[in-house]
């Protein structure tokens, strides 16, 4: 990736357990700093290794948090999870998860 974007910006290349590549960028280095000038360049890179990619996307920013007091019963489903969310947001107001937790 380096070579393609002709700079020594990109610090880890990761594989998820959900078949996702996480380009780690230095410490200095921002995700929009590198997009904007070499989204292009990044893309070819990917594909040329990894012809399955299907798209490049700057990441969210996430949080892990430790929630007390949800029963456990709650199936571990896209409905169950739905469920957990409905139940978070109606205790906390103003706050909107952007997906269910899983």
């Amino acid at each position: 990736m380096n070579a393609a974007i002709k700079k020594p910006l990109i610090a880890t290349i990761e594989f998820t357990t959900n078949h996702h590549v996480l380009l780690i960028t230095k410490e200095t280095t921002t995700a929009s700093a590198i997009l904007k000038p070499h989204r292009q360049a990044i893309e070819e890179a990917a594909r040329s290794t990894i012809p399955a990619a299907t798209g490049l996307r700057q990441d969210e920013i996430w949080h892990k948090v430790i929630i007390h007091g949800i029963p456990t019963t709650i199936p571990s489903t896209p409905k169950g999870f739905n469920t957990v969310k409905t139940e978070i947001e109606e205790f906390n107001p103003g706050l909107h998860l952007p997906r269910p937790p899983r």
